[in-house]
């Protein structure tokens, strides 16, 4: 999972800028004028106010993600142990069945009945390995679905302050090649993204 957050990350961007791009052309075209902008912002010879979000960044000083992906991980590796050693238990249990049935201990229908046996045990641990990973990736989603929404509530209250035109990801796979750091607002974001985490009232968890 470690390996692919980036990529995620960046998906659940472009998701957001391209919601706060489609935003900015609706309000534009239906009011006439994009929003105002601070005294910093103005003075651009007209041309779009544009800044950026690096997305590995992002990912890695926001709080509350990063705790929710530490303990997503823990419970897939739990959940991978347990499952191992279901399948080392079927296993010796395979081995001593087949070894009775060479020593000729069981009948032709004790051999039917743990044939039986172990298919049932079998399938039964087939099923949990699917459940496993099916819940896994259920809650891997809805981690997902909140981070996109908290970001997209973020960039749209900075867009409305600051009056940026357009808000853009950059980072591997984003196809920006190149920033100048000053329109970094990466450490905005972070900053208001950790403060509604502070803010939380102890014990309450997203729903």
């Amino acid at each position: 999972m470690k390996t692919n957050l980036s990529l995620i990350l960046n998906a659940v961007l472009f998701v957001v800028t391209g919601y706060l791009l489609g935003a900015h052309l609706k309000e534009k075209s239906s009011t006439g004028q994009t929003a105002p902008k601070t005294k910093t912002e103005q003075g651009n010879n007209g041309a779009p106010n544009i800044v950026y979000v690096n997305s590995d960044s992002l990912l890695k000083n926001f709080d509350d993600y990063q705790a929710k992906v530490k303990e997503l991980d823990k419970k897939g590796q739990d959940a991978e142990a347990a499952l191992v050693s279901r399948s080392k238990s079927l296993e010796r249990d395979f081995l001593q069945t087949q070894q009775k049935v060479q020593q000729g201990l069981l009948t032709p229908n004790q051999v039917q009945q743990e044939e039986q046996r172990l298919m049932l045990k079998q399938q039964s641990l087939a099923a949990e390995q699917e459940k496993v990973g099916k819940q896994l990736m259920e809650e891997r989603q809805k981690i997902l679905e909140v981070l996109e929404k908290q970001i997209k509530d973020i960039l749209t209250e900075l867009r409305r302050e600051k009056g940026y035109d357009f808000i853009l990801s950059y980072g591997p796979g984003t196809g920006v090649l190149m920033v100048n750091d000053a329109l970094d607002v990466t450490n905005d974001v972070l900053e208001k993204l950790n403060e509604k985490k502070d803010t939380t009232a102890p014990g309450q968890k997203d729903k």
